[in-house]
């Protein structure tokens, strides 16, 4: 694209222009500070904001503006800024260009409001004071620091609290055991005058103590968040978190089918395996000094993931497209590797891009600023799905198309074979307390969470989660009752 053509399509995240080049005039120096601290950006001199004319700089006076644009940066900004300074001619006009880098020395502030005071950002075509979370993202950034490895003044954790971190490590990689000194050398926590203290990133795996280390999941009536028809809100260890928005998304979308053989094999209209990606991309690179949630939200006409905090360390969709990375939390990401929740840094995106080509869906739409990361995938498959309306059940969702009901409920034959298809779209977690379940129909959230490793939310999360499958019922009271293992012949 051409700089004209460019100046046509206006202002961005990463273009600015001025009209003329003012003697002093502090919003220009915000926008130096705000480019330094996020992805770079140009400002164009000799450009009418408002109406994208080129109306130039006059000739005899460039070299001088010039050298005055070096010397107001140099002296108003801090840590030192040394922007590229050119002109160009378009249209006959000279334009006057400053190119400035995303900085290394973040964070970039004005000399004269202070490191406080004097951070700015850019978001989308606007230039906005950083508030102190970003800012503190900032200084981990220019000092090379990685928010989920520090230990804050943060009580104790206890050694039954690290020991339940290990078995789930164990658990989800099924390989090696994991014990207090691999935490300890893996980063997760330090032992300090005889106590064992967290990192950012143990609390976020197993005490799940900080408060919008969230995800919120929803589905809408429409195309927007105005009418609600489920909604859930998951805490809890992070991981669980994934597995929890996992199966929401997987409860709430269209299942179709298709005959392979003798048996029929249910399909989802978006990749199991693309939500599951999205989900934990969310959750492993999301801002964790945000005071926002995870959203992940269901529509008639799309599935959107939005996670806080924008691509990170000069990222840009475009550089995650081909493959490139910049990991935001390096110790969740070691431990999500560990645990066998990614299988290599840098492939999911790609991997994504795949498995909706192949299931016939849409490029997946990314879009990201300064606050927030969105991944959307458009659901267009109507051949074997029917009318894209979300559906909890379809008792509470009327418009649900009668051929998405039979489909999601034609389940009359009881071989073993079906029972695994029917079975299909659960996570392992949720088969493993089915599995439970079946051994001993007796047992309780809490016992169950001892025996799986996980918490008794969870498994309450799950009871729910195969209730609405049709896979069990509860009978008797609370305290003397037991489950019932249903008969897939009865959910006809």
């Amino acid at each position: 694209m051409t700089l004209l053509e460019e100046i046509q399509n206006g202002e961005t995240e990463t273009l600015e222009f001025k009209r003329e080049i003012p003697s002093k005039d502090s919003k220009l120096m915000k926008t130096v500070v705000a480019f330094s601290n996020c992805h770079g950006g140009r400002i164009l001199f000799g450009v009418d904001d408002e109406t994208h004319e080129i109306v130039g700089i006059e000739n005899e006076n460039v070299f001088k503006y010039m050298d005055s644009l070096a010397d107001m940066i140099s002296e108003t900004v801090e840590p030192q800024v040394i922007p590229r300074i050119t002109f160009e001619t378009i249209e006959d006009k000279t334009v006057v260009v400053v190119q400035i880098v995303a900085g290394q020395n973040q964070p970039y502030f004005l000399k004269a409001e202070g490191m406080n005071d004097g951070v700015y950002i850019r978001v989308a075509a606007t230039t906005r004071k950083a508030e102190r979370e970003k800012i503190k993202e900032l200084m981990l950034w220019g000092e090379g620091k990685s928010y989920d490895k520090i230990f804050e003044n943060h009580e104790p954790v206890t050694e039954e609290s690290a020991l339940h971190l290990c078995k789930a490590i164990e658990k989800l990689n099924g390989k090696n055991p994991v014990t207090l000194e691999n935490l300890k050398s893996w980063g997760l926590i330090k032992d300090e005058n005889g106590k064992l203290l967290p990192s950012i990133a143990f609390r976020l795996l197993e005490t799940s103590d900080i408060h919008f280390a969230q995800v919120q999941c929803g589905v809408f009536r429409g195309t927007d968040k105005v009418f609600f028809i489920d909604r859930k809100e998951y805490s809890g260890p992070i991981y669980e978190q994934i597995e929890n928005a996992y199966n929401f998304v997987m409860q709430h979308i269209n299942i179709g089918a298709k005959i392979e053989g003798l048996y029929r094999k249910d399909i989802p209209e978006i990749p199991a395996a693309a939500i599951r990606e999205l989900i934990v991309n969310a959750v492993m690179h999301r801002n964790y000094l945000s005071h926002s949630y995870i959203q992940v939200c269901i529509f008639d006409d799309r599935l959107e993931i939005t996670s806080p905090g924008g691509l990170y360390g000069g990222l840009t969709i475009e550089k995650m497209l081909k493959g490139s990375s910049s990991i935001r939390n390096e110790l969740i990401a070691d431990t999500f590797l560990r645990m066998g929740i990614v299988e290599k840094w840098g492939t999911g995106i790609k991997r994504i891009a795949d498995l909706c080509h192949e299931h016939g869906l849409g490029e997946v739409e990314y879009s990201s600023d300064d606050e927030s990361f969105t991944a959307v995938i458009r659901r267009t498959r109507k051949d074997l799905f029917g009318e894209n309306v979300p559906k909890t059940s379809p008792e509470m969702s009327p418009n649900v198309p009668k051929k998405s009901v039979e489909l999601h409920q034609n389940f009359t034959e009881t071989s073993p074979e079906l029972h695994q298809n029917f079975t299909e779209n659960l996570s392992d977690s949720v088969l493993n307390t089915f599995e439970e379940i079946k051994k001993n129909p007796r047992a309780t959230a809490e016992a169950l969470a001892k025996i799986l490793g996980v918490s008794s939310r969870t498994i309450k999360t799950h009871f729910s989660i195969l209730k609405d499958k049709g896979l069990i019922a509860y009978s008797g009271s609370t305290k003397s009752g037991h489950w019932i293992i249903k008969d897939i012949a009865e959910k006809e």
